[in-house]
Parts: structure tokens; C-alpha cells; sequence
């Protein structure tokens, strides 16, 4: 029988080496999506057979387990459903990305499968990030070209032990000046600050544009195999085009050749985040689904049930 623990960030290096064996591409299965919002979502793990397996309070506050992940995923579901009978739970999977749902359709032939559009992820192509090239980009050379107006002798530099309490003041500053009131806005502010408080537990990378005299915006992400995920990206907007260059100046400097995509995350449903990342011309919108499962087929409605006598 399975036994979980709540996930907490000493856990790090337990996680970590299970992240090579994910292939979606989603940020569910990266070091910050999974740490930054362990609280969120009321993460507990375990391990099973080399398998690492999540179980969470997903949207809605119903109890999920993300597709586990390991050498023996068809054994730790074999698991997971026993623990949901055991515990008298109902069967879901959540933040199933589209390329785990046919697996999911042979094991469950009855499954039911809801897209969840506001936590799809955004993925980008690392060339068009790093380049703005062609006409659909005009729009972010402008903004670039103005940036380097204003601010000429400005440099990127990566966050270091030196550094980091400029980083967080300048943090705790936008904070203060950018408060949300919904939940989810509050806990991704919360767990950046969090971040920065304990950088190296985290063990990600991340920089800043330095205008001369002040920063101008911090990223922070990390790379899991082809893909780098931006986890962190906060600018001071009084500086036009700073976003457009922390985008190209943050992947010049912590891409690699091996870096394909760009994974940008979610946009929660947040009409303004949905338009700027539209803006910059995702190569797909990587699709999450929550999954609600039936072994041995699909449940006998109630109604149904008391007709069979």
C-alpha cells in the first residue's frame, strides 16, 4: 500500500532525478512548477518501484495524482488504484499532458477527459525567441529598439551569492506595487520571493537587466531536456520594451544548442497574460487534462442501479 509524505523542498534532490524520464514538455514536471506550487496544490509523494508518484488537491480541491513517472508507471497506477479503493476515493489524474492520454485510454477504455484551457502551457521555439526574426516580430524589435534608447549602456547578468539581495529588493519592490487579488496571483508571489530567499536549495538559474544604476527585471528558470522553462520573468514596465529584451537577453545567455523550446507557462485565465503571450507566437499551447477514471469500465449511474434488481 502506498504512503505518502508531504513534499517539501528538501526534497529536491529526490525529485530531481526522475524529471529525465517525462517527455511532454508541460512545467508540471519541472523542479519549479512542482516546487513553487507544492503548497498550492497540497502536494504528498512517494516512491514506488522507482517511480516517483504525486498526489495533490487539484482544481475544484478534488484529490489527483499527476502520471507518475519512473521506470514502472503501469505498476504505480496499478498502486494508485488500489489506494483510491482502499481510501474510497474516486480515480482522477490531473495536468495529463495530450501525449500520456492514449496510454491512459487503453488502461481506462471509459475514461472521461476535460481539457483545463486556462493551464495550458505555452511553448515556444528557442530560434524565434532569440532572434525576433520576420514580420510577425516587428512589434518586439520596436520595443527592443526603444529599450536600447533609453537605457544604452545597459547589461545582463546572471544572480549571484553577490547579488541576490539586490534581487530580492528589487523583487519585494515590484511586489508591493503589483498586488492580485486572487489566489493563485498571491501564491506565485509568495513562492517567488520564496525562491529567492532560498536560491541555491532550488538550485535553478536566473539574471537580471542592469540599467547602470538599477535593475530593470529578473528571470529565473531551469532546463529539463530540450526545453527551458521560465519560471520567474517581473520587469518594471516604466522601461518600454524591458520584457521583449529580459525575453532575448535571458536566452542568450542560459540557452544551450541542445535548447529547442521554450516553455512560457501558464495564463491561469488571466486575460492579460493570455494577449502577451499570444504576442509572442507560440509554437504550440500544450494541452493539460484532468482525467477521471474507471477500471473495469465506467460506473453504473444511480438510476440505473436501482432498476437492476
Amino acid at each position: 500500500m502506498l504512503h505518502f509524505k508531504t513534499l517539501t523542498l528538501s526534497d529536491i534532490p529526490v525529485v530531481r532525478p526522475f524529471l529525465k524520464w517525462q517527455d511532454s514538455r508541460i512545467c508540471d514536471y519541472s523542479i519549479g512548477g512542482i516546487f513553487m506550487w507544492r503548497d498550492y496544490f497540497k502536494t504528498y509523494f512517494t516512491i514506488y518501484r522507482n517511480t516517483l508518484i504525486f498526489k495533490v488537491k487539484y482544481l475544484g480541491g478534488v484529490m489527483a495524482f499527476p502520471v507518475p513517472i519512473g521506470e514502472n508507471p503501469a505498476a504505480a497506477m496499478d498502486q494508485i488504484e488500489d489506494y483510491c479503493r482502499r481510501n474510497g476515493l474516486p480515480l482522477i489524474y490531473c495536468t495529463v499532458p495530450a501525449g500520456a492520454l492514449p496510454a491512459l485510454k487503453r488502461r481506462y477504455p471509459a475514461l472521461s477527459a476535460e481539457p483545463n484551457r486556462d493551464w495550458f502551457d505555452y511553448l515556444y521555439r528557442t530560434e524565434d525567441l532569440l532572434s525576433f526574426r520576420g514580420r510577425k516580430f516587428d512589434g518586439q524589435r520596436n520595443h527592443i529598439h526603444r529599450f536600447q534608447r533609453l537605457c544604452p549602456g545597459y547589461s545582463f547578468r546572471e544572480i549571484t551569492d553577490g547579488n541576490l539581495d539586490a534581487v530580492r529588493s528589487f523583487y519585494a519592490q515590484f511586489a508591493e506595487e503589483h498586488q492580485k487579488a486572487s489566489p493563485v496571483a498571491r501564491e506565485e508571489s509568495a513562492k517567488t520571493m520564496e525562491l529567492l530567499e532560498r536560491y541555491g536549495q532550488y538550485g535553478l538559474f536566473g539574471g537580471f537587466l542592469w540599467t547602470g544604476d538599477r535593475i530593470a527585471g529578473v528571470s529565473i528558470g531551469e532546463i529539463v531536456g530540450d526545453t527551458l522553462f521560465v519560471h520567474v520573468e517581473k520587469a518594471d514596465t516604466r522601461y518600454t520594451g524591458v520584457y521583449q529584451v529580459l525575453v532575448q537577453e535571458f536566452l542568450k545567455h542560459f540557452a544551450t544548442e541542445r535548447t529547442v523550446y521554450v516553455n512560457r507557462e501558464e495564463d491561469v485565465g488571466d486575460a492579460g497574460l493570455r494577449k502577451s503571450k499570444f504576442s509572442y507566437h507560440p509554437a504550440a499551447l500544450l494541452e493539460k487534462s484532468t482525467v477521471r477514471a474507471f477500471p473495469g469500465g465506467a460506473p453504473v449511474p444511480d438510476e440505473e442501479k436501482g432498476g437492476q434488481a
